[in-house]
């Protein structure tokens, strides 16, 4: 009897933290997506990194440095990544922290993936700053979620923001090749 008992309360906690995990996490704007979004801000400097295309999804990463017009001066810099394909759109905002932590996440997805850059069929690969699970204090915001999957002639990069269902798909993209835009843009906003 006892361990039945044990069984179903197992049984139970397993179901329940499965269930948790499986929902999207319930998120709000990013604080750059907040101050964009403020009254009185506008963008001082922006330039266009890369624009992506793959087999009708699209991708345009841009660094950008936002200000507002108040008495005190506030400046943002960061990414803005506009992401579409037919049946959904999605802005993503990335101040200068945000992507420290993406430049360290493809660096990390980059390593686990191989020298290869293509995971073999059937595996993805992600980094643990993206893991929603994990009590990350920037999982509350709407930024960018990355994965890795291998396929059988080509590996595939599949970007969405998270808490959102909508992924956008790159083959023959690597992490690398994200890392390397991200690395760009951490050189070129000091300077603005």
């Amino acid at each position: 009897m006892r361990v039945h008992g044990v069984l179903l309360f197992c049984s139970l906690f397993a179901a329940t933290g499965w269930a948790q995990t499986n929902d999207p996490p319930v998120v709000g704007p990013s604080p750059m997506e907040a101050f964009a979004g403020a009254r009185g801000v506008r963008t001082a400097w922006s330039s266009e990194l890369a624009r992506w295309e793959s087999e009708g999804t699209r991708v345009a990463i841009t660094a950008i440095v936002l200000e507002n017009s108040t008495p005190v001066l506030r400046r943002i810099r960061g990414v803005r990544i506009d992401l579409s394909r037919a049946a959904a759109n999605d802005r993503i905002y990335l101040d200068e922290p945000a992507l420290e932590r993406t430049r360290k996440a493809m660096q990390s997805i980059a390593q686990i993936a191989g020298p290869g850059d293509n995971p073999g069929g059937g595996h993805c690969f992600g980094a643990q700053e993206f893991v929603d699970r994990y009590d990350w204090p920037w999982n509350k915001y709407h930024e960018l979620n990355v994965n890795f999957c291998g396929g059988r002639e080509q590996a595939v990069l599949y970007l969405n923001a998270r808490g959102q269902d909508a992924a956008f798909a790159f083959a023959g993209k690597k992490p690398r090749d994200l890392g390397e835009i991200v690395d760009t843009a951490m050189n070129q906003l000091p300077q603005h």
